[in-house]
């Protein structure tokens, strides 16, 4: 073959591969740009971080809770078990494998619809029993703190306390890194100390800060877990994680400090000493706040953060071991627990988390019922309107349930969950709980979940 052949040959070869590439990277740019899309082919267990609505789009009014509490209401007001049944969407059986499904009246407990045999995965459903386990061990006012403390021989310490929504700029509501430098320079000038030695210390957690079951793919969505980060350990330019959240931190500070006038020699990491002065501090918003921003935007490190909290709390250890067993141990003392449970991690990112049905309900009656634990009602996204259903129930079936479910999502590759409660067209409020496992087709089987939920809805049939 001619030499001139063969490369013109060559260079169309090289032009088609190119072209090739270019299709397949701006085919998966726009897979990823969709939030839902991206939910189903990424490894996460849900969107942390929701996109703006689109052009025209407009938000339904959003309806009231029930009166609470439902102590008061009339048992006799739920729909029966054959009405609800008869309002279950249909789902083609190659979706997904036979989904667990439960359907409870919170004012009796009575157990109204019964489709789920056993513990199912419950991806981040997962964190509205982290949520209520929290709410048990710590109360609503609970707050944490994170100081400064010294100067002692030039060296001060930043002591992590755990904080999920600490941020590095000033932020409404919200514990900052900013501030805290500010009201520690100026507590430093007034000693006359100009140059300190930066210690960090973020000993309140213990053990490993990633999830022997979390692979490196989970990295994109979820910062290793420690006492001590900022912006939930993520780079708020990039959106990239930080891989030692603690550092960056320290290393932030440091700047702030530096801002305010502090020249900072050297920073590492130590152990605050025991009797050390705290020269400043800030403090986290309670832990209702922690808890709706948690459940709103599925935040994974923040939930995370809580259980280490509950492990503390219940004497088991501020580790990812302690953190399991606190919650366990607050699951079974609430009545939630069910044979078979298992509780890998607390944000509903392990494979291994099996929850029953059963318990998410038990835990959305107890969020209606108990006054201690209504703090979930204000996280709780609602359909069409907020958190990580703002772009769910849009179809012409599903929209009884805009802006009257509400609901925690869980979301992974093979996984489709929703837990949560919603009131129904003759005002008769109930609780559910569906978890799909070996989901193959996620689009059709959320639609499903949001039809059924839309029926549920609408329903007047007392």
């Amino acid at each position: 073959m001619p030499k001139r052949l063969v490369r013109t040959g060559g260079r169309l070869a090289l032009i088609v591969a190119l072209v090739l590439v270019a299709l397949v990277v701006v085919a998966a740019a726009t897979l990823l740009a969709v939030p839902q899309w991206g939910a189903s082919l990424l490894p996460s267990a849900t969107i942390t971080r929701t996109a703006a609505p689109p052009a025209g789009w407009h938000a339904p009014e959003t309806a009231s809770p029930p009166t609470l509490p439902l102590n008061d209401l009339d048992a006799t007001a739920a729909p029966s078990a054959k009405a609800l049944a008869a309002r279950v969407a249909r789902l083609a059986p190659a979706a997904a494998a036979t989904p667990g499904l439960v359907v409870m009246d919170p004012a009796t407990g009575r157990t109204l619809l019964d489709r789920a045999d056993r513990p199912l995965l419950p991806a981040s459903t997962m964190k509205l029993v982290t949520c209520v386990a929290a709410l048990d061990a710590l109360g609503n006012g609970r707050t944490f703190t994170t100081a400064v403390l010294g100067p002692r021989k030039g060296v001060i310490v930043l002591r992590g306390g755990g904080d999920p929504l600490l941020r590095d700029a000033r932020s409404t509501g919200r514990a900052s890194l900013q501030q805290l430098a500010a009201t520690t320079a100026a507590a430093l000038r007034k000693s006359g100390t100009t140059t300190v030695t930066l210690g960090y210390d973020d000993t309140l957690f213990t053990g490993p800060s990633w999830h022997r079951h979390w692979t490196d793919n989970y990295r994109y969505s979820v910062a290793p877990i420690t006492a001590l980060m900022v912006d939930s350990g993520f780079n708020p330019r990039t959106a990239k994680a930080s891989k030692r959240p603690s550092v960056t931190a320290a290393h932030r500070f440091a700047a702030r400090l530096e801002a305010q006038g502090i020249t900072v020699g050297s920073t590492r990491a130590m152990t605050a000493p025991s009797g050390a002065v705290e020269l400043a501090a800030v403090v986290s918003p309670p832990l209702e706040t922690v808890i709706e921003n948690t459940l709103t935007y599925s935040d994974n490190v923040a939930a995370e953060t809580l259980a280490r909290h509950v492990g503390l709390a219940t004497g088991r250890g501020g580790s990812f071991a302690g953190a399991e067993a606190g919650v366990r141990a607050t699951v079974k003392k609430l009545g939630l627990w069910a044979a078979g449970t298992v509780i890998d991690d607390n944000s509903g990112l392990s494979r291994d988390n099996r929850v029953a049905p059963h318990s998410l309900a038990g835990a959305m009656r107890l969020v209606l019922t108990q006054p201690a634990f209504r703090t979930v009602l204000l996280g709780l996204p609602v359909a069409g309107v907020s958190g990580t259903l703002y772009d769910r129930y849009d179809e012409r079936s599903e929209r009884a349930g805009r802006g009257t479910v509400r609901a925690k999502t869980g979301s992974l590759r093979d996984v489709s969950a929703l837990a949560g409660f919603l009131v129904t067209a003759d005002g008769s409020p109930l609780v559910f709980a569906i978890l799909a496992n070996h989901v193959t087709r996620p689009f059709a089987v959320q639609d499903w979940v949001d039809r059924t939920t839309a029926g549920w809805a609408s329903c007047g049939c007392r």
